[in-house]
């Protein structure tokens, strides 16, 4: 499998994207959990979501090469980049993190294994006689 991977020279530092791991899914899941999302989602109408949590969410995808993902401390590298970057340097970002990411792709397999799932549930109850639902 390739992996798409992008790179940004913000400040004097090289900064990679590269598809999501587990760990910057679930810090962006807890940075984006009370936003109201629009329907339909750009970078221009992502900027405006995420107001001033822009930074943070930046700092979430971008990989220093030097750093581990798990020792990346958010807060200090969100402060680095939020003068650093330029609007054109954001909007690349972000389109580049859809390239790296097929959400769609994601949310369909994901809800192919519910379905798969449930069908091995029901197929279970059925053979043992459960009445639990």
């Amino acid at each position: 499998m390739d992996t798409q991977e992008f790179k940004y020279t913000i400040g004097d530092k090289v900064y990679k994207q590269t598809p999501l791991v587990l760990g910057q899914i679930q810090q962006l899941t807890n940075l984006i959990k009370n936003l109201e999302l629009p329907t339909e989602i750009t970078p221009l109408s992502l900027i405006t979501s995420l107001g001033d949590k822009l930074p943070t969410a930046i700092a979430i995808v971008l990989k220093d090469p030097n750093i581990p993902l798990k020792n990346k401390d958010l807060g200090t590298f969100a402060d680095e980049i939020m003068f650093e970057l330029s609007t054109e340097d954001t909007l690349q970002v972000i389109e580049d993190f859809f390239s790296c990411n097929q959400i769609s792709s994601l949310l369909e397999k994901i809800n192919g294994t519910v379905i798969k799932i449930t069908e091995s549930l029901n197929q279970t109850k059925k053979e043992t006689g459960s009445q639990t639902p």
